[in-house]
């Protein structure tokens, strides 16, 4: 994608001062591209939702008018959680989507338990905090913030023990909350131990979706990609997250190519979507340009082929699997 997808002062001409010091846009960029009919997309498992291979994650995103274009542009999906920015994310996007049809935007957010340092060795809960009137309460204050009487998808957050995944006090508040209506699907997002806490999800029987670390950098990618395969097979949701594999300090020699980790990722058609944390419209031109299209350049072969053991693996040794298995062409 050689245009940008907004021309920025025009986007700065439509802001106005706004909470916590923030520009918030109040009108839509005057300049964006009709990628929608160009967009990639996938269906997310079981669920039946069709989403577009890049979602958007809430981790690092400020500024309002940043996820107001992004949902004009194509995106359906943002993904926010309880504790990002002690709530105040989960409030952004409530305010982003005021007044937009229920139906045109997918919202998740993630609900856990407070960690402690039991818990931050053990990865297990301490049963006497961690509750199901105490997951049920961070629910409704969820909600409450994002001005929603619904999410689309409930995660329980940061489990990485197959017994922390599979807690019954969190899985019956998970139930509850779905049966009520304040969540159509469950989910589960773990940021370690990838393979153990895919398998429990699958065996739960209960999550609907799993968001899981995959990238380029991972030393134990196969083991990855196996229980993404596995958990796709059994019909969850794959929203694949860390994809960049986390950015180094930034070397004008040695430049990042965020383009190359996110095709890498999304190569697999076991990844049914991805939350990158974008937060500059720089950044969104990447993303949806990789939605368009897949292919990957000879640069960014190289690139992959030079930054990890994995991707190195992949590209060069067994470049005919490689393309095999992960340069599908069947998506739309």
């Amino acid at each position: 994608m050689s245009e940008k997808l907004f021309d920025r002062r025009d986007f700065m001409k439509s802001g106005l001062a706004g909470v916590g010091g923030l520009l918030l846009a109040t009108s839509r960029p005057k300049e964006i591209i009709a990628t929608q009919q160009k967009i990639i997309s996938r269906t997310l498992g079981n669920t039946g939702m069709r989403v577009p291979i890049v979602s958007m994650g809430m981790v690092s995103a400020g500024h309002p008018g940043l996820v107001r274009a992004a949902l004009d542009a194509g995106i359906v999906y943002i993904d926010t959680a309880h504790d990002y920015h002690r709530g105040q994310s989960e409030e952004l996007v409530g305010e982003v989507v005021k007044g937009r049809s229920r139906d045109s935007y997918i919202i998740s957010t993630k609900v856990g338990f407070g960690r402690t340092a039991t818990s931050l060795i053990t990865g297990l809960y301490n049963t006497a905090e961690a509750t199901e009137e105490a997951f049920l309460k961070n629910v409704d204050i969820s909600l409450k913030r994002l001005g929603l009487d619904y999410v689309d998808i409930l995660y329980h957050h940061k489990p990485w023990r197959r017994e922390s995944a599979l807690y019954e006090p969190a899985l019956k508040a998970m139930e509850k909350v779905k049966k009520s209506g304040k969540a159509r699907f469950l989910g589960v997002s773990y940021h370690r131990n990838e393979v153990e806490v895919t398998q429990a999800a699958i065996d739960s029987k209960l999550y609907d979706v799993t968001m899981i670390p995959c990238n380029f950098k991972q030393k134990h990618y196969i083991e990855v990609r196996e229980a993404i395969a596995k958990a796709a097979k059994a019909g969850l949701g794959i929203v694949a997250m860390k994809v960049m594999g986390g950015i180094p300090a930034q070397d004008p020699l040695k430049p990042f190519n965020a383009s190359a980790a996110l095709k890498w990722v999304l190569q697999d058609s076991n990844v049914h979507t991805s939350v990158p944390g974008f937060s500059t419209f720089e950044e969104m031109d990447i993303d949806f340009a990789v939605m368009a299209d897949l292919t990957m350049t000879d640069p960014e072969k190289d690139y992959l082929r030079k930054g990890s053991f994995g991707s190195w693996f992949i590209l060069s040794w067994r470049r005919p699997v490689f393309e095999a298995m992960y340069c599908q062409t069947s998506d739309s």
